[in-house]
């Protein structure tokens, strides 16, 4: 960044990952910088990936956890799981792994909850692979079927992968928009995962498929996730009740907020719409992009669920 931009991440005003892979992106399709970037951004993406996974592998989850009780709370009022969608930017594992834990009570026994890896309602056929040796930690895949909640992840998945014949894969390669979607069944997700085929002959790399923070994402969004996002809409649209918790929708993920906005404003005479977030800046711009008249604002999930 100094040797080529004359950026100084000691400036904790530019020392930002969204504002250096914003930057880095730029150069990516051409000029001086083309090579120099695309090895930047791709290490920056490792990194970013890496410490995603070593953050999130071991948070515990259990029944009071707040999206436990979140979606709880609906299941118990009499919503079907088929009336539930998580629209999530997230790229960690877990909102899966909770549905994972409500499926696996006693209470919900009877009842799909969760459906893995049908929930992710992908528009194809995806590749299922699983550790070996019998690990035990991973998620039950099933058929893929679209029964249970859904769960729109709009910027991947930490345990979406495409395989590579190289641990640096080319920026064609790497942002090819068609390349085949894998998924683990791993719940502790190792981003740097190999795979060795069958024959035990060829070694495969991992690269999890995740949209970087970027402006103007939809030039390297995966051909299987573009229908995603329009279910995303059209949920978002065609729901009585929209619950925003824990996302901002920042000013420069330009696609994020046109979608909502797009989405709220089609049906907001008849949503109803509540934003949990502990700072209220965050209820002002859901009111500025869907034009609302009336939002029910929380500071906490806790004041949520003690409101219901």
């Amino acid at each position: 960044m100094r040797d080529h931009y004359n950026e100084s991440l000691d400036d904790p005003a530019r020392d930002s990952l969204e504002r250096v892979m914003a930057i880095l992106y730029t150069d990516l399709f051409g000029g001086d910088l083309e090579h120099e970037a695309y090895s930047a951004l791709r290490t920056l993406t490792q990194i970013f990936v890496r410490r995603l996974a070593e953050t999130t592998n071991d948070i515990p989850i259990h029944s009071k956890r707040r999206l436990y009780r979140l979606i709880i709370g609906f299941l118990n009022k009499g919503v079907l799981p088929a009336n539930i969608t998580l629209i999530t930017f997230n790229q960690d594992i877990q909102a899966e792994k909770t549905l994972d834990a409500i499926r696996e009570t006693q209470l919900r026994a009877k009842q799909t909850v969760f459906s893995f890896p049908g929930c992710y309602r992908l528009p194809r056929p995806v590749r299922v692979t699983g550790p070996v040796g019998g690990d035990t930690n991973v998620f039950d895949a099933n058929e893929q079927g679209e029964d249970g909640i859904a769960v729109l992840k709009l910027h991947g998945s930490l345990n979406w992968y495409s395989r590579h014949n190289s641990s640096a894969p080319s920026r064609k390669r790497l942002f090819d928009p068609a390349r085949q979607i894998a998924i683990t069944t791993r719940k502790e997700i190792n981003p740097s995962m190999t795979l060795e085929l069958p024959d035990r002959s060829t070694l495969k790399f991992t690269v999890p498929i995740v949209i970087p923070p970027v402006v103007h994402k939809s030039g390297i969004l995966h051909n299987d996730l573009k229908p995603v996002w329009t279910l995303a809409e059209e949920r978002l649209g065609a729901a009585d009740r929209v619950v925003i918790f824990g996302y901002s929708c920042p000013p420069n993920d330009w696609e994020s907020a046109n979608l909502v906005c797009r989405a709220i404003r089609r049906e907001r005479r008849r949503s109803e719409v509540s934003v949990i977030d502990p700072d209220p800046r965050a209820l002002l711009r859901y009111v500025e992009l869907g034009g609302l008249e009336a939002v029910n604002y929380y500071a906490s999930a806790s004041a949520y669920l003690g409101a219901e």
